[in-house]
């Protein structure tokens, strides 16, 4: 198996073990987690967003090593690619899942942090 693809994997294991330690409901209001405009109106919220956030970077984990595995069997020629491909691959989805975060969190909660009724 490639090096490069092996590295790139523990790069994307990574990401996957941050959306883990965000999944997880945070216990202090502050330190390390998903910290927006709109995630800190209230410490719901910010639970909520960190959980939200978390589980998108876990879904999104085994899609990058899907893609990586594409990348490296049909160009295998340019192992450097890999690399740009993660990249590329890596920022897009980790604004994908910030945007539904965010419009997610907009959706349920008002401006003032406080839940909608009838949200889910």
């Amino acid at each position: 198996m490639n090096f490069l693809l092996l590295i790139c994997s523990f790069i994307v294991m990574v990401i996957f073990s941050i959306g883990v330690k965000l999944n997880t409901r945070p216990s202090a209001y502050g330190g390390f987690g998903f910290k927006t405009s709109v995630s800190l109106r209230s410490e719901e919220t910010w639970h909520d967003g960190n959980v939200t956030f978390g589980r998108y970077l876990m879904i999104i984990a085994p899609l990058q090593i899907i893609t990586l595995v594409v990348t490296e069997r049909y160009l295998p020629e340019h192992p450097y690619r890999i690399f740009a491909v993660l990249a590329i691959t890596t920022l897009v989805s980790i604004s994908i899942a910030y945007i539904l975060t965010q419009k997610k969190l907009r959706t349920i909660y008002f401006k003032d942090g406080k839940r909608r009724p009838n949200s889910f």
